[in-house]
């Protein structure tokens, strides 16, 4: 997530120099053709041209509007997860009976670790590479600042730091690590209320949060797996390359019926429009799969990071780990 109030020059230019160029090219041949050799049948009128800048214009806020709705429910989503694993664990803690013997202590532990570990695996879930994001300029300019592991590194990383030895070796056998974990949180609240350590009703209600996670990983899941159609997305950049390609053959005529002499504002009035249209298409690009290392992407290394802090403070800890921070304004 870009999390500066004003985008980098450098970023814009990274994102955008590839159209700018190509406006560039392409007015100037058009000028040279119209203004040098006289060729004045290139000149098209404007008014098909606005009609179908128009069109496309509605046609990327549709892709736009949508393309936000998956990055904001993405967003609410983690919020949840981010509520559920503080309420969990402060439940926990606070109707768990004999607190003071230490094998009660070290049970809530291994449960409270285990939720920052279940959160930290559905982040690598949700981030493991798809074929349609591979060569994304928003992937590649995040993870020049954020260089990653494989999966399966991160997932031994987390699976030794977070959870007991004996739990290590299944959970990495799993095809779905994070939704082994919940079950495991499940099994050992049975195992607490057979222990009467708590109540039936403490347990319902812990098993009804639990059941939540599951609820908000199948939500996010349904984003990560269902890609933005493409009928969609495709078209949108297809149409606004025509758009950019047409542009200039509209514009030359135009500013010559002005003054023979400005027909080359046809360049930089290219360019301008070009860049502008060109943006536009981006940005609803970048917020469509909002799980896919992008500068955009919800930043959910960050969140975990707070899951973290907040579960080991409840437990009384205090070498908490340090908040992540963003490197160039981009935050995971």
């Amino acid at each position: 997530m870009y999390v500066k109030r004003n985008v980098s020059p450098s970023i814009i230019y990274y994102l955008s120099w590839r159209t700018v160029l190509f406006s560039f090219i392409l007015s100037t041949f058009v000028f040279i053709l119209y203004e040098c050799f006289g060729w004045r049948a290139i000149a098209i009128p404007f008014l098909p041209i606005a009609t179908i800048g128009t069109a496309v214009a509605f046609y990327v806020g549709f892709k736009n509007n949508s393309s936000y709705d998956r990055l904001w429910e993405a967003r609410k989503i983690w919020g949840e997860i981010v509520n559920l694993s503080r309420s969990i664990a402060s439940y926990l803690l606070a109707v768990i009976k004999n607190r003071q013997d230490e094998t009660t202590k070290t049970l809530t532990q291994k449960f409270i670790y285990r939720q920052i570990a279940y959160a930290n695996m559905i982040r690598l879930q949700l981030r493991k590479r798809n074929v349609w994001d591979e060569t994304h300029l928003y992937t590649q300019l995040a993870s020049q600042c954020f260089p990653c592991k494989t999966f399966e590194q991160d997932a031994i990383d987390v699976v030794n730091a977070l959870c007991c030895t004996e739990e290590v070796e299944g959970l990495l056998s799993k095809q779905n690590i994070a939704k082994e974990l919940v079950y495991l949180q499940m099994r050992d609240l049975t195992k607490f209320r057979e222990s009467n350590l708590i109540e039936s009703y403490e347990h319902s209600d812990l098993m009804k949060m639990c059941n939540e996670l599951y609820t908000q990983q199948g939500k996010s899941e349904r984003i990560k797996l269902f890609p933005f159609p493409r009928q969609y997305a495709y078209f949108s950049e297809i149409f606004v390359r025509i758009f950019i390609c047409l542009l200039p053959f509209g514009l030359i005529a135009e500013f010559a019926k002005i003054n023979e002499g400005l027909a080359w504002l046809t360049i930089p009035f290219s360019m301008l429009i070009s860049w502008i249209f060109d943006t536009m298409e981006q940005i609803g690009d970048t917020s469509e799969n909002p799980f896919e290392n992008g500068v955009n992407d919800v930043p959910m290394t960050a969140i975990c990071r707070t899951i973290e802090r907040d579960l080991r403070e409840l437990l009384g800890e205090t070498k908490l780990p340090e908040p992540i921070q963003s490197v160039e304004g981009i935050l995971m």
